[in-house]
C-alpha cells in the first residue's frame, strides 16, 4: 500500500471507532426541567424559558423574541402597546391594539387577556409564543407551559429584584390617600368592581358608559363570547402604579387621567379635591411589598 493510501486508512479507520464529534456527548438542552420538581412547581425552569429567544424556535428576526422582551424589569411590562392576533371560537381573527399588562398582579387577575377570553396562565402564554404577530413561535410543550405558569403567577418574588421600599408620605399626601379611601369604598363606588383581596370581581363588562376611551376600534369581549360589545374584564389594581398606561388600550397614560376619566364616564360627581385624593389612594396603597403602607390606607 502506498504510504498516502495508508496514511488515509489509518485516519477513517479512527473516524470509525471513534464516531462522529457531534455524538461524543449528548445533546445540550436548553431550559430542563429541574430535577424533582413538578412542572406546575418549576420557577427556575420557567424563569428560563420566559428569557428564552430560542426554546420555543422562534423567529429571531421578530420584534418579539421571547416573553422578557414586552414583559421586563421591575415592573414585568415594557408599558407599551402592541399588535395583538385575537382568534375567536368560530376560528375568525381580529387584530387589536392592546397594551402589555404588568405580570406583577399575574396571581390575582384572572381570567386572562383583556377580554378575558383566556381561562388560565397558561392559555394566555400558549397564545402569545404561537401568534403570528407576537413571539411565533412553533412549538411549546404543556409542562413548559406550566413552568412558565409556575414562574408568573408567584411574580414578584421568583424574580431575582430588590424592591426598593419607597419614601414615607408627607402629611399632605397622608391627608389625600384618606380622601381618596372615602372615595374608592364609598362615593365613587369603585369597591362594587375592584372588591376583596385581588381587588378585582373577576368578570367582563363595561366602565364606558357616558365616555369612552375605545370607540369602535376594538370589539372587547363580544368577538370572543366572553361578554357585549365594548365589554372587557374587570383587572386587579395590586401593583397598578406598575400598571402604567391604562385600560386595554393604554388609553390612559397616568391614574390622574383615569379618576377623572371614571368621574365623567360614571356620573360620580367627585369634586376635584375627591379626585385628587382617588389618585393618591390608587398610587400608594395597591403594592402588597409595601411595608408599612401609609395608615390612611
Amino acid at each position: 500500500m502506498k504510504p498516502g493510501a495508508l496514511a488515509l486508512f489509518l485516519v477513517l479507520s479512527l473516524l470509525v471507532l471513534s464516531g462522529p464529534a457531534w455524538a461524543a456527548s449528548p445533546a445540550v438542552v436548553e431550559c430542563p426541567a429541574t430535577r424533582g420538581v413538578l412542572a406546575i412547581n418549576d420557577i427556575a425552569r420557567g424563569r428560563c424559558l420566559f428569557n428564552s429567544a430560542t426554546v420555543f424556535a422562534q423567529d429571531p428576526r421578530g420584534p418579539f423574541p421571547s416573553c422578557a422582551v414586552c414583559h421586563y424589569g421591575a415592573d414585568k411590562t415594557d408599558r407599551g402597546v402592541h399588535l395583538v392576533q385575537i382568534t375567536n371560537g368560530a376560528g375568525q381573527t381580529e387584530q387589536v391594539l392592546r397594551k402589555t399588562p404588568s405580570l406583577l398582579k399575574a396571581r390575582a387577575d384572572g381570567p386572562f387577556g383583556a377580554d378575558g377570553r383566556f381561562a388560565t396562565v397558561q392559555d394566555a402564554a400558549f397564545a402569545a409564543i404561537t401568534s403570528p404577530v407576537e413571539m411565533r413561535g412553533v412549538r411549546v410543550s404543556e409542562d413548559q407551559l406550566d413552568a412558565l405558569a409556575a414562574f408568573m403567577l408567584a411574580l414578584p418574588g421568583s424574580e431575582l429584584v430588590t424592591f426598593t421600599q419607597p419614601p414615607r408620605p408627607g402629611p399632605d399626601v397622608l391627608k389625600l390617600i384618606a380622601i381618596g379611601h372615602g372615595v374608592f369604598f364609598g362615593k365613587g363606588t369603585c369597591f362594587t368592581c375592584h372588591a376583596g383581596p385581588d381587588f378585582t370581581n373577576h368578570t367582563i363588562t363595561t366602565d364606558q358608559v357616558n365616555l369612552t376611551f375605545t370607540g369602535t376600534t376594538d370589539p372587547g369581549a363580544a368577538f370572543v363570547g366572553t361578554g357585549g360589545p365594548g365589554d372587557f374584564k374587570v383587572p386587579s389594581l395590586l401593583f397598578v402604579h406598575d400598571d402604567a398606561p391604562f385600560m386595554h388600550n393604554g388609553a390612559l397614560a397616568h391614574l390622574g387621567q383615569v379618576a377623572r376619566f371614571y368621574n365623567e364616564s360614571l356620573s360620580l360627581g367627585l369634586t376635584p379635591l375627591e379626585t385628587t385624593g382617588l389618585e393618591y389612594w390608587l398610587r400608594n396603597c395597591l403594592d402588597p411589598r409595601r411595608s408599612p403602607r401609609p395608615g390612611t390606607c
